[in-house]
């Protein structure tokens, strides 16, 4: 009877190990050499609110380049001092998407990627006889996602480049918790005058053709714990899960048994 015992206990053991499984990995359902329709990856474009520079430059002329470059300039209240440096300062996208040029005026750069506000600005300087050889370079200065919950790392992930996928977000956070649940990343974008939801399954190949496996900047990435995890916010569920606990039961109902088939 003790060896019938035995044989229950580890397959349950077997049958809890595989259903563990099944909610941790990545992607069960994909093949090998399954070819997956996926979001194409598309650069990132500027939004108001956002931040970036631009740095003009020219071979034959640098001392006019230079001009168009916004400076870094501390003023003093109360005082006639001006202090510059040659830092490049920002430009901010204001909430008609333009940024302020000097000797260019307003551009338009929401909607635009880093690579197009770059030809747009070269182009009018190049046309506008201002500075014939003009090479403009755009970069976003603070483009970030937040990643939060059962993450490793949860906070600000900086995009340092054109574009970002969920997956890399997360691996930047460095992974889920093994508490935490695959099976519903929320990921919060604001469209418009609306914040939209959006659900994805890590373990599911349908993430790949997601409308958010490319994030956009300013996203929210929220990771749900499990049930065990979001049971320790309780006393009561953190004595009903402590291994000394399980250990007694578990003691409690072996010795039953056995007395009761014996």
């Amino acid at each position: 009877m003790n060896r019938f015992l035995l044989i229950i206990v580890a397959a349950l053991l077997t049958f809890s190990s595989c259903r563990t499984t099944k909610k941790v990995l990545y992607f069960q359902d994909m093949t090998q050499n399954e070819e997956i329709a996926t979001q194409a990856v598309e650069p990132l474009k500027f939004e108001p609110g956002d931040r970036l520079t631009v740095i003009v430059t020219s071979g034959k002329t640098p001392d006019l380049a230079v001009s168009y470059n916004l400076p870094v300039m501390t003023i003093q209240a109360g005082t006639t001092t001006q202090s510059y440096s040659n830092q490049i300062s920002p430009y901010t996208v204001d909430e008609n998407g333009c940024i302020d040029v000097p000797s260019l005026g307003k551009v338009k750069v929401a909607g635009l990627t880093r690579a197009q506000v770059s030809a747009t600005i070269q182009d009018k300087l190049r046309n506008g006889n201002l500075l014939k050889d003009a090479v403009v370079t755009v970069n976003a200065y603070d483009q970030y996602v937040t990643i939060m919950g059962e993450v490793k790392n949860p906070g600000k992930i900086n995009i340092r480049r054109d574009n970002i996928t969920l997956l890399q977000a997360l691996g930047e956070a460095g992974d889920l918790t093994i508490q935490a649940r695959r099976d519903s990343i929320l990921v919060i974008r604001q469209e418009g005058n609306v914040s939209k939801s959006y659900f994805v399954d890590l373990r599911s190949k349908d993430l790949l053709n997601s409308p958010v496996y490319n994030l956009k900047q300013n996203d929210i990435v929220y990771v749900k714990p499990n049930k065990v995890r979001a049971g320790q916010s309780t006393v009561n569920d953190n004595s009903a899960r402590s291994i000394s606990t399980w250990l007694s039961i578990s003691s409690f109902l072996l010795s039953l048994a056995i007395l009761i088939f014996n």
